[in-house]
């Protein structure tokens, strides 16, 4: 496994009777970690006073998670806050290494993970990990991007480990566990940017023809699009497009709610429909009926 999260000694199992540990879902140390993901949302007003928005302690929170997995408890919650988090500080490889590891907790330590069940079996389980999947698309597309044969292993490293993680998940929740479609679109199409990129000597992040390489390898907006380019070439390329309007609004004007909104068109671009409309309808009759109208077929029904 790679070494960028250290996965193989955060697998260790913890000295001791136990394995996975203790229960550390309400200690002082889990507490801090919940308080450093919070960060203000940039699309409310802020009246005449205006102050810097509170932003999310990354590089803590994924420091403290890997420690308390690897010496306190093997739990998933800080699993996924760990992937979470990794994505925005270490970019896919390690993203792709944090999904390994949540694999490799569902794989090795089912019995035992925390949290442990309870009278309603392993939901709790399933909802840290569904709340990963359904998270997923929107880390990988704001993962840092990197350029040329480098970029291209660290997708297909991130390739493998959500395969590894969709494996582990089938295993052990079946047909209750969560679906990684969209995140396994998502990087496919990226993966198949990048390749042609090398192939092609132009760097491995996109095509040759967009129209927005600066969108793919992270470089942010163009001052200006070349007068003869062409259309975008791929939906990747164009959910690129619009997470690079984001980050550029996100350093030039960190209060406009442009940022939040495009990151958001992109995280719902990297969706299904049936994901996409679960995300936004809450009530199960409702959605069930509009699934009845539209003639949409969930995966496992």
């Amino acid at each position: 496994m790679s070494k960028v999260l250290g996965i193989d000694e955060l697998l260790q199992p913890i000295p001791g009777d136990h394995p996975c540990g203790e229960d550390i879902a309400f200690s002082p140390e889990v507490d801090a970690i919940a308080r450093a993901r919070e960060a203000d949302d940039p699309t409310l007003a802020q009246g005449d006073w205006e102050t810097s928005l509170r932003e999310a302690d990354w590089p803590f929170v994924a420091r403290e998670c890997a420690q308390l997995i690897g010496a306190r408890s093997k739990d998933l919650r800080l699993a996924v806050w760990l992937a979470e988090a990794a994505a925005r500080t270490n970019g896919m490889r390690a993203l792709g290494d944090a999904l390994l590891l949540a694999a490799g907790l569902c794989t090795r330590y089912w019995d035992g993970v925390h949290p442990l069940p309870d009278e309603g079996g392993y939901e709790q389980r399933a909802g840290n990990i569904g709340w990963l999947a359904a998270r997923l698309p929107q880390l990988i597309g704001e993962s840092p991007r990197g350029e040329g044969q480098g970029w291209l292993d660290d997708l297909r490293h991130a390739q493998h480990a959500v395969l590894e993680l969709e494996k582990a998940i089938d295993e052990r929740l079946g047909a209750d566990g969560p679906g990684l479609t969209a995140s396994k679109a998502l990087l496919r199409d990226l993966v198949s940017d990048a390749a042609r990129g090398v192939d092609t000597g132009e760097g491995g992040t996109g095509s040759p023809d967009s129209s927005f390489t600066g969108a793919v390898n992270g470089s942010g907006l163009r001052p200006e699009l070349p007068g003869g380019a062409g259309p975008l070439q791929s939906r990747a390329q164009a959910l690129a497009q619009l997470r690079a309007v984001a980050d550029f609004f996100r350093r030039t004007e960190p209060h406009s709610p442009v940022a939040y909104l495009a990151d958001k068109a992109a995280e719902w671009g990297a969706q299904p429909l049936h994901v996409w409309l679960r995300g936004v309808i809450k009530d199960d009759a409702a959605y069930a009926h509009l699934e009845e109208m539209l003639g949409i077929r969930t995966p496992g029904h």
